[in-house]
């Protein structure tokens, strides 16, 4: 009887009315011991409201509604699709939505309202691929940020792909525990480009100086990202620089002299065609015929091959421990080698490779010195 009032007395009420009642049925719909006559008719009345006309009575209805297990699924899911402001409050709160409508919403709705949904305190994998491959750049922040989003290698990449380009949507990114190896290096490349576009740092340096700077600070974000790799890891970094055509004799010199042998083992085995645990056990065991083979058909030059076989010797020294040596020493021995080999026969090949290698020193005096300095500032 008291439903059967309150539907004949809500077309005469007005809105303040018409919420305060709303909310107080919906809260007595959860919390009240009513019989099945009662509750089916307080349902139906729910039902009616969906369609009143005025937000403010709907908003009430679902603040009262969106925490409850027991709310009706069909009044929920109604009010999912309601607007924005609405349907934030269930999407935000509710257990008894389903997947399908959060998607569905995920694909159709702006950008704030896929916020909610990837903030949620449950996303399931589906929602999550949902949300990578349509959502806006915030919502992928808010959905990486969520530790109780089950977001797999999948969606990370799409997202990657989708927004690599936004500031924000790399720093989640990288500050997640779990991102692979290749989608950090998309990133680092997506924060390259961005520096490089930088109207700002190219008026204020310069073009040619920009690019520099740009190009140093790659390489020095790879050399980094390099030395946190298992084998594991790298053969799926070399996997991606070979299919966006990063992987250049330099950037593997570099890699080779700064001792990150893993890299070097994937690029070998990769280039070459010969199982990563037979490189493996070449750069190990001293096989210098047969690691010069090894280069000769994974296609490097000659007059660079010198570089590989003195710096995977000498970290092998290093490693077993032979020799005492960091990136500097090794590298100047490198440089020492390398010139009193090519003495006797100079070229602009030599030239070029022994340019390189002073380069890569110097950066390493550099890391080394700077390194002394916060240690003398820390002391």
């Amino acid at each position: 009887m008291i439903v059967q009032h309150f539907l004949k007395w809500k077309d005469s009420a007005n809105v303040a009315r018409r919420t305060a009642a709303a909310s107080a049925l919906a809260r007595a719909y959860l919390q009240s011991d009513l019989d099945l006559d009662d509750r089916v008719a307080a349902e139906a009345a729910l039902t009616l409201l969906l369609d009143d006309p005025s937000p403010k009575v709907r908003l009430a209805l679902a603040e009262a509604l969106a925490a409850s297990i027991h709310a009706p699924e069909q009044i929920v899911t109604a009010l999912v699709h309601d607007q924005i402001d609405i349907a934030s409050i269930v999407i935000a709160r509710s257990p008894v939505i389903r997947d399908g409508d959060l998607i569905e919403r995920a694909r159709t709705s702006s950008g704030a309202l896929q916020c909610v949904i990837a903030g949620r305190a449950e996303v399931s994998q589906p929602l999550a691929m949902a949300l990578a491959r349509h959502g806006s750049a915030a919502s992928a922040i808010v959905l990486v940020s969520n530790p109780n989003a089950r977001l797999c290698r999948q969606g990370r990449a799409l997202i990657v792909e989708r927004h690599g380009s936004d500031a924000g949507v790399r720093g989640a990114l990288l500050d997640h525990p779990d991102l692979e190896a290749d989608l950090r290096y998309r990133l680092m490349k997506a924060a390259g480009r961005a520096l490089a576009d930088s109207p700002f740092l190219r008026g204020v340096a310069g073009p040619d100086t920009a690019d520099h700077l740009v190009h140093d600070s790659e390489q020095k974000a790879f050399g980094a990202l390099l030395a946190t790799l298992d084998k594991r890891a790298c053969d799926a970094l070399v996997d991606t620089m070979r299919d966006q055509g990063d992987l250049t004799t330099v950037l593997v010199v570099r890699a080779a002299c700064r001792g990150q042998i893993d890299f070097l083992a994937s690029v070998l085995s990769g280039l070459a065609g010969v199982p990563l645990q037979r490189v493996t056990s070449i750069l190990v065991n001293e096989r210098t015929n047969q690691l010069r083979a090894l280069l000769t058909n994974a296609g490097l030059a000659d007059t660079v091959q010198p570089v590989f076989v003195h710096a995977v010797g000498l970290w092998r020294d290093v490693a077993t421990g032979r020799v005492s040596a960091g990136v500097q020493e090794v590298t100047r021995r490198i440089i020492e080698r390398v010139e009193a080999e090519a003495a006797a026969r100079r070229s602009a090949a030599n030239d070029d490779i022994v340019g390189i290698l002073r380069a890569i020193h110097l950066d390493a005096m550099r890391d080394n010195a700077r390194a002394h300095a916060r240690d003398l500032a820390a002391a």
